[in-house]
């Protein structure tokens, strides 16, 4: 088997860079350098398969679970699923149980990662209960913050404190844009209708109003936006926004007259209605969403078997499919330029990290091939997702940091590899 240590050179049928597209190059992973005659004996030569080599992707907002919730996903089944997913790095949200609101909890989870990751990482840290704390968290290498609908119901001060230290640090808000005072009742039926896009925008609002009441200007993220009114209503206020492949892909008409299925597709915001999905795409299309995350929520099979979708969890496993099933439909539309902006070179300019693509010794790719079909959860601890079976480009390769790290469905790093990414360095 051909190890890590071992690549020199990567060659492919095409390589997108976003503005620019090379035929059947090959790639020096020592240089950066697009070269045409290489040493045969360290060449991974994946030309012929369909291959499509793209700087790598990130995925800036997924849920790893860890800490007491490793029964639903741990770090090192969370991060290996990203790498067979062709995901290359992932950013972690704070609510685990403990919550990331503290500096003891935050330091857990970061040597977690640090002993277990596969991918590259980052972690959000979650809004805590005092000034004090916020500003103790803000001098670990997170992310940033990351706003949930009950955290609008803080005291103004509190939230001024973290706006605060995010603008100090340079460090981002994500926001997930849902008014808590229209999230009291779960009927667990509709849910698109009672938990609908009034409440992405008055979050929205809420959010805006904040920064001008606290007299900050931080870095603001809203993801996983499911209405064009909130995606409109962000861009004019200056955020950018993510959405979900789930929000793309479908909408409550694929499950609603599917009991069986009701739990599988319950996640929050919920599916949405056909006409706000075909407008998501026109949006996306038109160039008003930056990027694409997955919101990989894993949860035990128990916890999405329940008949009634108000009794059951919210969220379902994608980090070993959404690129593959994305990127078919992309290389479909000959918009292989848009989806890398999408998911690889906007995430990092949000994010405020270096780019991942090429650059000697710090080369980082995501290398897809020929249509296969999904099998479902491998390696992530969730079984129950709505994307099996999907038709996707198949994960050929992965490359990150200069080593080939995937290859041929196996991982050739092990549980560590991982870097933070914002730590010097990383």
């Amino acid at each position: 088997m051909l190890s890590s240590s071992h690549l020199k050179t990567l060659c492919v049928d095409v390589f997108v860079t976003g503005s620019s597209v090379y035929r059947s190059p090959c790639i020096s992973l020592t240089d950066g350098s697009i070269v045409g005659v290489v040493d045969a004996g360290r060449v991974l030569d994946l030309r012929g398969l369909g291959s499509i080599a793209l700087p790598g992707v990130i995925d800036m907002h997924v849920h790893l679970r860890g800490l007491e919730l490793s029964y639903k996903e741990d770090e090192a089944s969370g991060t290996l699923a990203a790498l067979s997913g062709c995901v290359t790095a992932v950013v972690d949200m704070p609510n685990t149980k403990p919550p990331l609101k503290s500096v003891e909890a935050l330091r857990v989870k970061l040597d977690s990662l640090r002993t277990r990751a596969y991918v590259d990482y980052g972690v959000y840290a979650g809004v805590p209960e005092d000034e004090l704390s916020a500003s103790r968290l803000g001098e670990h290498p997170i992310a940033g913050f990351k706003v949930y609908p009950e955290d609008l119901t803080l005291p103004g001060r509190v939230l001024c404190g973290v706006l605060k230290v995010l603008e100090a640090k340079g460090k981002l808000l994500i926001v997930h844009a849902e008014h808590p005072d229209m999230l009291s009742v779960d009927f667990g039926f509709d849910r698109g209708s009672y938990r609908g896009c009034p409440a992405e925008t008055l979050a929205v609002d809420e959010v805006k109003r904040l920064l001008v009441e606290c007299g900050s200007r931080p870095r603001v993220h809203i993801t996983h936006a499911t209405c064009p009114s909130t995606i409109v209503k962000a861009k004019s206020y200056g955020f950018t926004v993510d959405v979900t492949p789930h929000h793309l892909l479908f909408d409550e008409s694929n499950f609603r007259y599917l009991t069986s299925r009701w739990c599988e597709s319950k996640v929050n915001p919920p599916l949405r209605g056909v006409i706000e999905r075909s407008s998501l795409w026109k949006l996306l299309l038109g160039g008003y969403i930056d990027a694409i995350a997955s919101d990989h929520a894993p949860h035990a099979g128990y916890e999405k078997l329940w008949l009634h979708p108000s009794q059951c969890s919210p969220g379902f496993p994608g980090l070993e499919d959404w690129v593959g099933v994305l990127a078919r439909i992309f290389k479909s539309l000959n918009l292989m330029g848009m989806f890398v902006e999408l998911a690889s070179l906007n995430p990092t300019r949000i994010l405020g990290i270096p780019p991942r693509g090429l650059g000697g010794s710090r080369a980082t790719l995501t290398v897809l091939g020929d249509v296969e079909i999904s099998p479902g959860c491998i390696h992530s601890k969730a079984r129950v997702t709505p994307y099996l079976g999907a038709p996707r480009l198949r994960c050929l390769a992965s490359v990150i940091r200069g080593e080939l790290a995937y290859f041929n469905g196996e991982p050739l790093i092990g549980g560590g590899f991982g870097v933070n990414l914002f730590e010097a360095g990383g």
